[in-house]
């Protein structure tokens, strides 16, 4: 493993565990249109997408577009959700506290969505000015573009950042990007993310500070 000079942290998921929240307000949404998939299909389904590949996933299943407002509708409730059940992943905010090297987030989501999540759960002051969303670039995690624009952007080559990422999708984006990447398996199956290229899995976000000085 070379010198580690970055970390790049994902946000849903690593920073916040959003993901049972949003799973289960999908699953709703999708029964509402008469799609009946249990939790369990719709977070190997929908993990770590972005809102326009999950569109279109469900663009497939139903055999015709949603309705226009599904993604707003989505965003809608999932950010009610947010301000009163949205919890930090455990352990992040003694690991940023404490982490002595250079850090950004970079995700599928929006800005606007990033930042509430954030600010939701207390993080938003650990990264003023180093939030970088896929909407930004030409194409969306599992392609390694958000990484490699949020390397740039704080002056970093790939080879010298290490990704820490909770979703196949996102591990692949990383791996593809020529940097190191961490998985963090709290709700992913570990052998999922090994199996696209994690070189480090972890269950606990509290090892995370041991685990960057090996």
């Amino acid at each position: 493993m070379d010198k580690i000079k970055l970390v790049i942290f994902d946000c849903d998921g690593v920073l916040i565990d959003s993901e049972r929240i949003a799973n289960t307000i999908l699953l709703e949404m999708l029964n509402e249109l008469g799609l009946f998939l249990t939790w369990e299909e719709v977070f190997d389904i929908f993990l770590g997408a972005s809102m326009f590949i999950c569109l279109e996933i469900v663009k497939n299943m139903l055999g015709k577009s949603p309705p226009e407002n599904f993604a707003s509708e989505f965003e809608q409730r999932t950010m009610q959700a947010f301000s009163t059940d949205l919890q930090p992943v455990q352990g992040i905010h003694d690991v940023l506290s404490k982490l002595n090297l250079p850090y950004c987030v970079a995700s599928n989501s929006n800005h606007n969505w990033i930042n509430q999540a954030l600010i939701a759960t207390d993080l938003l002051p650990y990264f003023s000015g180093k939030i970088f969303s896929a909407t930004a670039v030409a194409r969306s995690k599992p392609y390694p573009d958000v990484f490699l624009y949020a390397a740039e952007k704080m002056g970093f080559y790939p080879h010298e950042c290490v990704v820490i990422e909770d979703t196949p999708v996102g591990v692949k984006a990383g791996v593809d990007a020529g940097m190191t990447v961490f998985g963090y398996a709290e709700v992913t199956k570990p052998e999922q993310l090994k199996a696209v290229g994690a070189s480090v899995v972890f269950d606990d976000m509290r090892l995370l500070l041991k685990l960057l000085e090996q």
